[in-house]
């Protein structure tokens, strides 16, 4: 083994990210909206002191500048949550990570190898969204059609598309969709959510399409998800042997497209 010369830089001194100059400041304030997430969706000054080696007077100016900004709100006393305003940031960064043009090669060859109509679909707040379609040669009827806006509590990609929320925000979820589904039809709803979501797999009959039947399989990759392929068809030309080639089809389409966008998510 050669060791460095004096004069060259260390490799692990090499390999450390360069840090902006001047802006400690709005490092640190950014560092603590960073703090949030699906596991973490409230702070409050104690776990801004927990983490970053702070005054408490500095705590509560970085929180009162992010406050200022609207990127965070104070939902109960002492307690931060982020604000709405996230959300545009949110929408900015899902219209640049598009994998139609990754997606669509792999609806065209389940369409063709089904017969049916292949879909894929991603959640947009507390809808599902069709964003790319390969349509049989016998197209059918159906409400999910490109830019659509749906609900999540209905047909089988949707409810998958629910069931990778985490508790705390399907339960948000569920507060926000009121009266529309019954008791009864809730707790249908939220077994059928638990064997989705240990699975990743779903089928539903005529509950968006009248007598139209799915099958649906999700799309995640390093733990994100990317939304839920799945194939559409009449119920009534379907037999057992045909929908088990479906849900193969589904599955396998799933796992193409997962390794196709795996380098890109």
């Amino acid at each position: 083994m050669i060791a460095n010369d004096e004069n060259e830089p260390a490799a692990a001194a090499a390999a450390e990210p360069q840090r902006t100059k001047g802006v400690d400041s709005a490092r640190r304030a950014l560092q603590i909206l960073l703090e949030f997430s699906e596991s973490t969706p409230e702070l409050t000054v104690d776990n801004v002191l927990e983490k970053h080696d702070i005054s408490v007077p500095s705590a509560y100016r970085y929180i009162s500048l992010l406050r200022e900004l609207d990127l965070i709100e104070e939902r109960e006393k002492g307690r931060f949550v982020l604000s709405p305003q996230i959300l545009r940031l949110s929408r900015a960064a899902e219209s640049v990570i598009d994998f139609r043009a990754q997606v669509q090669p792999i609806l065209n060859r389940m369409a063709e190898e089904t017969g049916e109509t292949a879909l894929y679909l991603r959640r947009v707040n507390d809808s599902a969204v069709c964003l790319a379609i390969a349509e049989s040669d016998h197209p059918i009827s159906i409400s999910f059609q490109p830019g659509a806006l749906m609900p999540l509590y209905g047909g089988a990609a949707a409810k998958l598309l629910l069931s990778e929320l985490p508790p705390a925000k399907l339960a948000q979820y569920f507060n926000r969709l009121g009266p529309v589904l019954s008791k009864s039809s809730r707790k249908k709803l939220e077994d059928d959510l638990d064997a989705m979501r240990s699975t990743g797999y779903a089928e539903s009959a005529g509950e968006v399409d009248r007598g139209v039947w799915a099958s649906a399989a999700s799309v995640q990759t390093s733990g994100v998800s990317v939304g839920a392929l799945t194939i559409v068809a009449p119920d009534y030309r379907l037999s057992d042997e045909h929908k088990t080639q479906i849900a193969e089809t589904v599955r396998a389409g799933a796992k193409a497209f997962r390794e196709a966008i795996a380098h890109r998510a």
